[in-house]
């Protein structure tokens, strides 16, 4: 009996080191993204309308950081950026818990993106080069979905209990819960890191990836262009055509992530990823439909059911995951990409919401127009990329020297 209990505690803190890296890329993304419905709290407290600046400074500073890894020619083990980015985490959200400035807020927020920038690239190589399973860039898509589940859910989650809690005590949860994870950290055991330099074997014409590298950081920057823009306007177009209040908008939130991110990943799941580039137009045809009808004086009923469609069409037209990482060509470092992509991503949920505010300054249709826009913009890309570039996960493989 002991014995077996014993078993199942090893068991289960292999389980919790295998995915440290994958919880904390999720923690970024939540802690990230929670103020997004709280704008006006924030406002009020600060007396400012500048922490409405909160996401775009963190994401910056982030992709800044991330795409600095690619030309860091330092060996740190994954232990050590793991040490790093909870860190930041950690003390980042205790003193955003206490800030009494705008102007602090915001500084702490941009120092905890460039404290955790490197975690993404990092996390990518670590998924595709350390698991027990068949080493193939398929390993890429549990990371997208950590960081799809801390998008989807933290916005919805910070402004139900804001109302309750307080966002304040939020954050101090946040730092609690990312100093238990470096604590867990702190005492695995240091493994192997195997060289960021690494060959590739592949079945299809890796050359013919880097030519069309373009559509593939353009797929990146656009999604993260959509996704954080789209917050942004559905906050503000629910306050102003329905005088919603806080806790109200993150429930529109939560109509809009969750049903896209759970047919994704049911799509995954069921391996149907690859097949869905045939309804890719029809898709965003969807996606563009929704937007459009929400031009329309309608009810909250039906523009709720607007935002659901919105999301299952947009979760449709890109569950090919590995997209989000251009392959590197023979010999050259996968971090490389994986820095790139991770900039360019976090680059789009930057400048997504500056660009929103700005056309929301003029009005809520000059902001949807936009939004239309932007998925046109992923249709035309999207089919390029994977009908050029579309070579299978399962067929690239990653060995070290």
């Amino acid at each position: 009996m002991i014995q077996q209990i014993k078993r199942s505690h090893k068991g289960l803190l292999s389980l919790t080191y295998e995915y440290t890296t994958l919880f904390a890329c999720m923690l970024v993304m939540f802690q990230a993204y929670l103020i997004a419905p709280l704008s006006p709290s924030l406002a009020r407290d600060f007396a400012s309308p500048l922490p409405a600046l909160g996401i775009p400074v963190f994401a910056i500073a982030f992709s800044i950081a991330a795409t600095a890894t690619a030309y860091l020619k330092i060996h740190v083990p994954v232990r050590g950026y793991l040490l790093l980015s909870l860190g930041s985490m950690a003390l980042g959200c205790y003193l955003l818990s206490i800030s009494e400035t705008a102007f602090f807020f915001l500084i702490t927020r941009a120092l905890v993106g460039f404290g955790t920038g490197a975690l993404l690239p990092i996390t990518i190589l670590h998924n595709v080069c350390h698991t027990k399973k068949p080493k193939s860039l398929e390993r890429i898509a549990p990371v997208v979905f950590a960081l799809a589940t801390g998008m989807t859910f933290s916005p919805s989650i910070g402004g139900w209990l804001n109302g309750v809690f307080g966002w304040r005590m939020l954050y101090l949860c946040l730092s609690i819960i990312c100093t238990l994870f470096l604590i867990l950290c702190l005492l695995k055991k240091v493994e192997k890191f195997i060289p960021s330099g690494i060959l590739i074997e592949n079945s299809g014409d890796v050359k013919s990836l880097e030519r069309n590298a373009g559509f593939i950081y353009s797929f990146s920057f656009l999604t993260g262009l959509f996704h954080s823009g789209v917050f942004v306007w559905i906050s503000h177009y629910f306050t102003v055509q329905y005088r919603l209040n806080e806790s109200e908008i993150a429930t529109e939130l939560f109509i809009f992530g969750f049903p896209g991110f759970a047919l994704s990943f049911l799509f995954h799941h069921l391996q149907m990823d690859k097949k869905m580039i045939t309804f890719l137009y029809a898709t965003m045809g969807l996606t563009i439909l929704g937007l459009l009808l929400l031009w329309g004086n309608l009810s909250l009923g039906l523009a709720e059911c607007l935002l659901a469609v919105i999301s299952i069409g947009f979760g449709c037209s890109q569950p090919l995951f590995m997209g989000l990482v251009k392959l590197p060509q023979e010999r050259q470092t996968l971090l490389s990409p994986a820095a790139h992509g991770t900039g360019f991503l976090f680059g789009g949920y930057g400048i997504g919401p500056l660009v929103m505010f700005a056309l929301l300054s003029i009005n809520l249709s000059t902001g949807l127009l936009f939004l239309i826009s932007t998925v046109a913009a992923l249709a035309y890309i999207s089919i390029r990329v994977w009908k050029k570039n579309g070579i299978p996960a399962n067929s690239v493989f990653i060995s070290g020297k």
